[in-house]
């Protein structure tokens, strides 16, 4: 013979009954979310829903013939009754109110003058222990229910406040990063790229093999190309947030929503900064960082003031440097902002001047340019150093503004971003976790610039400018 549904409920303690009910809300609020975001359930999210909530009642009907349920539907039956009794207590005192207007007695209400009443009422919303008695008295002859005696002591007591059920928060930084760089499949843990050594085009444009023309009969010369690996390797990288039971169970808004946004913005947050910054060891390795071989750094213009952070030339220089620059971004702190918005080029005959920046179109859907490329201006570049004002060229970071071809930068991740929730890790904190881990690794296959086949001018897909101050 089966046992009737939820019959296990019976044998339940009193604590895991709370716990059941905890847990039990918990799944109902996660595939709730999938509704308030305008998702279908699957047939097996809907029947797991009426589970739960069969399950729930069950539970419930249990926790109320507990200690704990009694007590419950007693704090409830005493909220009910306080309501009754203040209601009653309200329309005895509002029926008990008397305002006699005493302006016949005393025009003046006692005062001598209209400085001496002012007074008084400064005095009062100072501190209230200052009272005077007088306006006490001009109060309680306006006669209106706003300002009787009633309500002066309990004002808004009845009046309900509103709750909303929307977060105000700053939104993150968008990445605009990982969208233009090359996307590696991550199957195992490390995942090894062959590359090509070909960056030295003085002798070998693909590594090694060379073309000769030679005359009938004589030998050719035999060449072959070199090789290298590119190696990326997955580390985690994890957020783990903490909401108490309770919260989970009366917030009006999902708790567990709010927390996992929170937790993908920190990731992104994170993520992003590694992307310029990262050392490269268990992270991914930054573009600007030291440890990028093909980094490409350039001198600001010999004979520049201090004083002048930054020029049309300079900016030239950098993009004559820039490999691939078709497919480029140039990337500054908000601290230059001002200075790249006035750079331009003259001209040596005064012919006329031509404008480096162009501000954004929405209508047309462009971005910021400098020099025909979009410029971001982000919180992770470097800017002004902390306590200056950036008027000369040695208070800024180095690397205040950099030109980068994120096409030649490597990024692998393995699956999606998951979230794991326990209720056991703080259980008798009565504490939810909540651990929302990904795998990535990210980092240039330049392991050196590239060196051209005339000329001096060697290239890179990661050129920034420094605070190098040249004489």
């Amino acid at each position: 013979m089966s046992l009737p549904k939820n019959a296990d409920v019976v044998n339940m303690t009193e604590d895991q009954l709370l716990d059941e009910r905890t847990n039990l809300l918990t799944q109902i609020e996660t595939l709730d979310e999938v509704v308030n975001a305008g998702k279908q359930w699957s047939e097996d999210q809907r029947t797991a829903y009426k589970s739960h909530v069969d399950r729930l009642e069950a539970v419930t009907n249990r926790i109320g013939a507990t200690d704990e349920g009694l007590r419950e539907r007693a704090e409830a039956l005493k909220v009910v009754s306080n309501l009754a009794r203040l209601s009653s207590s309200a329309n005895t005192i509002n029926g008990s109110i008397k305002v006699k207007p005493r302006f016949e007695d005393d025009p003046k209400f006692g005062f001598e003058d209209d400085r001496e009443f002012l007074s008084a009422v400064v005095n009062l919303y100072r501190d209230k222990g200052t009272e005077d008695q007088r306006v006490r008295a001009i109060i309680n002859a306006v006669g209106s229910d706003e300002y009787s005696r009633g309500n002066w002591e309990a004002a808004g007591l009845f009046v309900p406040r509103g709750f909303l059920g929307t977060l105000l928060s700053t939104p993150a930084e968008s990445d605009f990063m990982s969208p233009l760089m090359t996307k590696i499949p991550m199957s195992a843990p490390t995942v090894d790229i062959n590359a090509r050594v070909d960056k030295d085009h003085s002798t070998s444009v693909t590594g090694g093999t060379v073309a000769y023309r030679t005359a009938e009969t004589k030998t050719v010369t035999l060449t072959k190309d070199r090789y290298e690996q590119v190696s990326l390797k997955l580390s985690e990288l994890n957020v783990a947030s903490a909401a108490t039971r309770q919260i989970m169970r009366d917030s009006p808004v999902s708790i567990a929503a709010l927390i996992e946004q929170s937790q993908r913005e920190a990731q992104n947050f994170k993520r992003m900064d590694e992307f310029l910054n990262g050392s490269g060891n268990g992270c991914p390795l930054g573009v600007l960082n030291v440890g990028n071989a093909a980094l490409l750094e350039v001198d600001r213009t010999a004979g520049q003031a201090d004083a002048k952070i930054l020029t049309g030339l300079d900016v030239l220089k950098l993009r004559k440097r820039v490999w691939g620059y078709q497919q480029a971004v140039w990337i500054a702190n908000i601290d230059l902002y001002d200075i790249i918005v006035k750079l331009a080029i003259e001209s040596d005959n005064n012919a006329g001047i031509v404008k480096l920046f162009y501000p954004m179109d929405p209508q047309a859907g462009l971005p910021d340019r400098l020099l025909g490329r979009p410029i971001y201006f982000t919180e992770f570049a470097p800017g002004i150093t902390a306590g200056q004002d950036g008027s000369d060229v040695t208070e800024w970071s180095t690397h205040f503004l950099s030109c980068i071809n994120f096409s030649q930068y490597l990024y692998g991740a393995r699956g999606n971003s998951t979230t794991d929730r326990s209720i056991h890790v703080r259980f008798l904190e009565r504490e939810e976790l909540f651990l929302f881990t990904s795998e990535d690794d990210g980092r240039p296959w330049w392991k050196t610039v590239m060196t051209p086949k005339n000329g001096i001018s060697t290239q890179s897909p990661f050129v920034t400018i420094t605070n190098t101050s040249v004489a």
